[in-house]
């Protein structure tokens, strides 16, 4: 009895160390998962179609705020990149509960890297809103076109308005040429 189980474990352990191996063998495209990091710096303000009000909660709406780069930096596994501002483009959705200072973000972003473009799109929130003591955060989806067709990226986002105003976007990268 005691060897048939010191014979299912051997077995077992067996498959568990080549498992890395037969997942490397036989990895497609977008399997491998590598650090994915992307900062921004920049402005934001009104675009010809933002358009703002506040409910008779007293939430304010803001749809299609324009974020203007000044500075790109983006990280794939060791390597980085600094995409031409001029390739980025955003649209902002904000909506601000102004009884408890809680401002929520749906940001629209993409930029051109490595002969592609990236898509990335985040929903974010932040409590104390334009206090010293806010905090934000949320999540991040990206997804590659052109000669980055099949990368994806998911990861966490924050921003931060204490200098200006920056962004910065972390996670894995999957399918990266």
């Amino acid at each position: 009895m005691n060897r048939k189980i010191l014979l299912t474990v051997v077995a077992l352990a067996a498959v568990l160390l080549a498992t890395p191996y037969v997942g490397m063998v036989h990895g497609g495209k977008g399997e491998t998962k590598q650090y994915y990091e992307f900062y921004l710096k920049g402005s934001y303000g009104p675009g010809p179609d933002t358009k703002s009000w506040t409910t008779k909660d007293n939430i304010l709406q803001v749809r299609n705020l324009v974020f203007t780069a000044s500075y790109i930096e983006v990280t794939v596994g060791a390597t980085t990149y600094y995409p031409d501002v001029a390739s980025y483009s955003c649209t902002m959705d904000f909506t601000l509960d102004r009884n408890t200072a809680t401002l929520y973000a749906r940001i629209h972003e993409s930029y051109a890297i490595a002969g592609g473009t990236i898509d990335q799109q985040t929903a974010e929130v932040a409590t104390g809103y334009n206090t010293p003591a806010m905090a934000g955060g949320g999540s991040l989806v990206g997804f590659g076109t052109g000669a980055l067709e099949g990368v994806k990226i998911q990861g966490t986002t924050g921003f931060d308005f204490t200098n200006g105003f920056a962004l910065a976007r972390v996670g894995t990268v999957m399918g990266w040429p």
